[in-house]
């Protein structure tokens, strides 16, 4: 179980901070940016850091690159670095995926993912062999388990529809289809409250929390019933703060509950730029009544 689990929490880790060109988007026409860092915590030990630069083009094109690395009492474990890149577009409230990359190094066996994206489903894939001890059984990932999916970074990307409220409850009813490369999962969110950001570097504002469940579809490992109870139970949630006027939302926080306590990913330093500042987005997000 806590195997099971430590994949689910690394996963969120690195999609957001640990938690790649492709299309025709590039820097340059990004008008809105952001420039993060980001501190895990496990149980309230340091376990992690990692950074996050996003961008986002005024017709909703938007690109992530991140980096992440193990640190603190972890590393006795494992002393690993990795990196993730996707871009993709959101439109008419919609997320979708052109390409992603993911590469972990530094432990025994490396974990290298390329995914190429058409028409939301699977156009291209390449990852690494990863060999487990003793029988690896794993429900059975069929061809249609690649259609209408994103990648595990664009799941953090929360769209906003033309003319609402970042903070609206609404946002969070979004049930995000996620293939990364090996597994196909749902993360469905729901909405949780709404909280305020005090951030000593950066953003400070509203906070969109969602809740998150994780379903498993196919290409994952069954669990015991026991497994299955406690994932039912996991506690996981995301902090989403908007990015300027870009119409899209992504996680300033994200809390995943593992069997030796809270996962925490925030961010210490969160900067945004771009045709409007995060103050004036701020500013301009109708006050909580």
């Amino acid at each position: 179980m806590f195997a099971r689990r430590a994949t689910l929490a690394g996963t969120t880790a690195l999609g957001l901070a640990a938690l790649l060109g492709g299309g025709a988007w590039s820097a340059a026409s990004a008008e809105t940016s952001v420039q993060a860092t980001y501190t895990a915590t496990l149980a309230g030990f340091p376990v992690g850091s990692g950074t996050l630069t996003f961008a986002a083009a005024p017709n909703g094109d938007w690109r992530a690159d991140v980096a992440a690395q193990v640190r603190g009492l972890a590393t006795v474990v494992a002393n690993r670095q990795a990196t993730a890149t996707a871009s993709g577009r959101v439109a008419g409230g919609d997320v979708s995926s052109r390409a992603y990359n993911l590469a972990i190094d530094g432990g025994p066996e490396p974990n290298h993912v390329d995914i190429g994206f058409a028409g939301n489903a699977v156009k291209s894939l390449s990852a690494t062999e990863l060999h487990y001890p003793g029988w690896d059984r794993r429900v059975p990932l069929l061809a249609e388990h690649k259609k209408n999916v994103i990648d595990p970074l664009a799941a953090f990307v929360l769209p906003i529809a033309a003319g609402q409220d970042p903070m609206a409850q609404s946002n969070c009813n979004h049930t995000a289809k996620v293939f990364d490369g090996r597994v196909r999962y749902d993360l469905r969110l729901t909405y949780g409250a709404r909280m305020e950001v005090q951030g000593q570097e950066g953003y400070s504002g509203p906070a969109l929390v969602c809740a998150v469940g994780y379903r498993p579809i196919a290409g994952y490992r069954p669990l015991s019933p026991a497994e299955e109870k406690f994932e039912r139970n996991l506690e996981f949630s995301i902090w989403f703060v908007p990015v300027a006027d870009a119409g899209m939302l992504i996680p300033y926080k994200v809390v995943v509950g593992t069997p030796v306590g809270l996962l925490q990913v925030y961010a210490h330093a969160f900067e945004v730029k771009g045709t409007r500042t995060a103050a004036e987005t701020t500013a301009s997000i109708p006050a909580k009544r």
